[in-house]
């Protein structure tokens, strides 16, 4: 792995609006893309976050830049993550939450 960022305003909101002892989970989600008759899957990374110390096997732990908060990412898609940078900001708007970008999504953004 590259590294995990996440912004100050983001570890901010977790700790206003969960328990203090809150992971950051991301895992494969399924994204489902048809196309005229056809129909094709696609595991894409999506973020959630627990309020619970501790998680399957099916996980690899990290810590972010700070070691604040541990993230928590699928074993499955560590070959998709691995050479990239993982950015966890915060979503602004009426409705706030987390956001997660990886790779060249955050190099076309700087």
């Amino acid at each position: 792995m590259k590294s995990v960022i996440i912004s100050e305003d983001a570890i901010d909101f977790l700790h206003q609006k969960r328990k203090p002892n809150s992971i950051i989970v991301i895992y494969r989600g399924i994204c489902n893309i048809s196309y005229g008759y056809g129909r094709e899957f696609i595991f894409i990374p999506k973020l959630k976050v627990l309020d619970r110390k501790q998680i399957d096997d099916k996980y690899f732990m990290m810590y972010d830049g700070s070691r604040v908060i541990p993230v928590w990412i699928e074993k499955g898609i560590l070959s998709f993550l691995e050479n990239r940078p993982i950015l966890i900001t915060l979503k602004k708007g009426l409705l706030k939450s987390l956001k997660l970008e990886t790779g060249y999504k955050i190099l076309a953004k700087r």
